[in-house]
């Protein structure tokens, strides 16, 4: 039976961790509840959407010269960075991996994904917090009392489901952080990169996409940002007639032939070429060719943030082979 996990696989994807994240995610909601338990009650049990903007503890945005942003997922400090705010960022997670000079600045926190530490946050004196919409449902109540203990605003950015939503993210990030200019500015410059990579793309091929490998194998199929990803960089995925993110068999994958396999689940070329060599049944088919096997770097290709262009234009490369 198939198992649609969009919610869980797609915060997994944004943050580049592992196949382990159900059961972390599960340890993490536990421990936010226990943390919730012990706190008087606030404004928290009223109805919070979390929506493209969605901001809790303010009815508008502020900009002082004094902010100090956390964000709490990858995405977000990409898209912050390319706002020109780097600077003001004094929080981001573990996994976090760009831009590099922030990522390996002492000076700036570095918060736990899973193992969540409001005091930590709290200790930060934020006036402005970034989450993402995938992770209200486990951060939602913490980060409202974080609001109300600090003053700080949170704003949980939306989901994308195609690229074209990304300069929306932006604007939204920038209008919370009080930098509108410089967000129409960076929306203005992603579109005309990515009509420039959507240009440079002609017909690529079929591809099967692998999230993951194990225990089990999961792919996208239609109504997702990587499928969306896959179609602007040129290719056809073979599981288009499916709906979200999906376990499938080898036996499928084979079934369905497909010109090239690509991973976004961290592994290299050579890990690649290893894990295909063991599909049953692959000898004759296209994928068992090395230069049918594209290794992208997860970070450029499933964040929907500023480097996803870099990300399809790396993609729409391999598949020239």
């Amino acid at each position: 039976m198939r198992k649609v996990v969009k919610t869980v696989v797609m915060l997994f994807l944004v943050m580049n961790l592992s196949g382990c994240g159900m059961m972390m995610m599960q340890q993490q909601q536990q421990q936010q509840n226990d943390f919730s338990e012990q706190q008087e009650p606030t404004s928290s049990d009223s109805n919070l959407s979390s929506d493209r903007g969605s901001e809790l503890n303010s009815s508008e945005s502020f900009s002082t010269p004094e902010r100090r942003i956390v964000s709490l997922i990858p995405s977000n400090t990409e898209i912050i960075a390319a706002l020109g705010l780097e600077e003001e960022i004094v929080g981001i997670t573990t996994v976090d991996t760009y831009p590099e000079d922030l990522v390996n600045d002492p000076d700036v926190e570095r918060l736990d994904a899973f193992e969540f530490d409001v005091e930590q946050l709290m200790a930060l004196e934020p006036t402005h917090i970034l989450s993402h919409e995938s992770s209200y449902a486990v951060h939602g109540g913490v980060l409202e009392d974080a609001a109300a203990a600090t003053g700080a605003e949170v704003i949980f950015l939306e989901e994308v489901e195609t690229v074209d939503e990304i300069p929306e993210t932006m604007m939204a990030a920038g209008g919370f952080l009080g930098a509108p200019d410089e967000a129409s500015e960076a929306a203005a410059a992603f579109e005309a990169d990515l009509a420039a990579v959507m240009e440079a793309a002609p017909d690529r091929g079929t591809v099967f996409l692998q999230v993951s490998s194990g225990p089990e194998m999961y792919t996208t199929g239609r109504g997702t940002f990587l499928h969306d990803v896959i179609e602007k960089a040129g290719a056809e995925n073979i599981f288009k007639d499916l709906e979200g993110f999906v376990s499938v068999s080898y036996e499928e994958i084979l079934d369905r032939n497909p010109d090239y396999i690509i991973s976004a689940s961290g592994a290299d070329a050579e890990q690649l070429s290893k894990e295909v060599e063991n599909f049953r049944g692959v000898d004759n088919l296209s994928i068992q060719s090395e230069d049918r096997q594209c290794a992208v770097d997860p970070d450029i290709l499933t964040r929907p943030g500023p480097r996803i262009t870099q990300g399809m234009t790396e993609l729409s490369e391999c598949l020239e082979n």
